[in-house]
């Protein structure tokens, strides 16, 4: 018998989200024999993490940044390194400074590429053998699509799903009154500014708004803000819960209404493939991704502005023959794209193609020693071209010049993207490295 092929799955951590992407497919392919799956996260593995790995029998390792030679070694036996990308310190930290011995490594990216700081650098997408995006819309960002002329065959993309066929036991529940639900992350950067405005707007009777979704201090602030626009009797907010807790609470749900903000970071939504899957409607503004996964199923409805947003909700909630119609074609058109098997062969084919290549040494382009690089420039490494502010700050220049990159810098703190204390800001990097003085700067200037 033929020896199993060695996976190894490299994560900056294990949680929700990309988490369950992960597990999932683990899970789903635990069976086939042609395969060895191990994971290790530099930082920390969930409690669910790890007892899916005892369940499926693989081997799970984390906080393997502190044991760096350890984590090459595995490298070093592994036939294929697959790494579950997104601008996490800890992992531009370990890609930086640390040489790879021979192996053969892919990058699968979470996030679409835009904006900033969650953005892609020429280095970044020259440093595997394979680059995979989770969404095709990020093949054609002007940085891959002339890079893609240098690399034929380096880029393509596949499909992140969680599987949502785990969900076809979920049924809709009957009920009084209209339903309208969102369900998924209330941090700034993704959900759109104006949210409980464009709830207040909505004129139909014996409605309901059942907000599902963290960060727990942010499901409080809007609760208090629907409080004082005299809103708190329409709205439930349930904050953080469960996977079993929100697949019950979608299925209260009479639409899907999923506003993010235009500048949001999202690649291939879960919780978006989940709602359309079980027939809920989603009703979501004409950003790239909800675009692109709403409209090529024609399962939804895509809004233009406020106006047409709302103005959707109305007439769904009120139509129950054309929301039944479009619940349908949801679900239909989730369950044949969205699911397991389909991601599985698309990763078996890669692992193929991937095999053919031969295990070449990986080394971040930098010209200096590991010990000279500090962690302000593990920052600056992240966002290449889009850190052009912070490093004119770092340059010797004269205090004109100097204020001039204070200033942009504060500037930055306008966009909810750089204020997240996660997603690749200066308020994470200063998280894992507090004692660098520079990103204890950016941090402060840019709350």
């Amino acid at each position: 018998m033929s020896k199993s092929i060695k996976i190894l799955h490299l994560t900056p951590h294990l949680g929700s989200g990309v988490g369950a992407v992960v597990l999932n497919y683990l899970d789903k392919a635990k069976d086939d024999q042609r395969f060895e799956h191990s994971v290790v996260c530099l930082d920390d593995a969930n409690n669910l993490a790890k007892s899916s790995a005892a369940l499926a029998g693989y081997v799970l390792l984390d906080k393997m940044h502190a044991d760096i030679n350890a984590l090459l070694e595995l490298i070093a036996a592994a036939d294929i390194v697959l790494v579950h990308w997104w601008n996490h310190p800890l992992l531009y930290d370990f890609l930086v400074r640390n040489p790879l011995p021979p192996s053969r490594v892919i990058f699968w990216s979470h996030v679409t590429g835009l904006p900033a700081p969650n953005n892609y650098t020429v280095k970044l997408l020259n440093y595997p053998d394979q680059m995979v995006f989770t969404t095709p819309l990020s093949l054609n960002l002007p940085i891959v699509k002339t890079m893609s002329q240098q690399l034929p065959g380096h880029f393509s993309a596949i499909w992140s799903t969680g599987g949502v066929e785990r969900l076809n036991w979920l049924k809709l529940k009957s009920h009084t009154g209209i339903n309208i639900g969102y369900a998924g992350s209330l941090d700034p950067a993704k959900l759109h500014p104006d949210f409980l405005k464009l709830c207040a707007q909505v004129n139909i009777p014996d409605l309901h708004f059942i907000i599902v979704g963290g960060p727990d201090d942010q499901s409080q602030s809007l609760a208090k803000e629907a409080t004082r626009l005299g809103l708190s009797d329409r709205f439930t907010f349930t904050g953080f819960v469960s996977e079993e807790e929100k697949w019950r609470l979608l299925s209260t749900f009479d639409l899907f209404a999923y506003p993010l903000a235009p500048h949001h970071y999202g690649s291939s939504d879960q919780i978006l493939q989940e709602a359309m899957s079980i027939g809920l409607v989603p009703i979501v503004f004409a950003n790239p991704m909800e675009s692109l996964m709403v409209d090529y199923g024609g399962a939804g409805i895509i809004a233009n502005n406020s106006t047409d947003y709302i103005k959707a909700l109305e007439d769904l909630a009120t139509d129950n023959i054309k929301r039944q119609r479009l619940g349908e074609r949801a679900k239909n058109y989730a369950q044949a794209n969205y699911s397991l098997v389909k991601m599985e062969q698309a990763w078996d084919d890669l692992f193929a193609k991937t095999l053919t290549l031969p295990k070449t040494t990986k080394k971040w382009p930098l010209n200096t020693g590991a010990k000279q690089i500090a962690a302000h420039d593990i920052f600056l490494e992240s966002l290449g071209d889009d850190g052009q502010v912070f490093l004119d700050y770092c340059l010797d220049a004269d205090d004109l010049s100097k204020e001039k990159a204070i200033s942009a810098i504060k500037n930055l703190s306008t966009s909810p993207n750089w204020r997240s204390a996660s997603k690749g800001t200066a308020h994470q990097y200063h998280a894992f490295f507090p004692d660098d003085d520079y990103l204890a700067l950016w941090s402060s200037w840019t709350h």
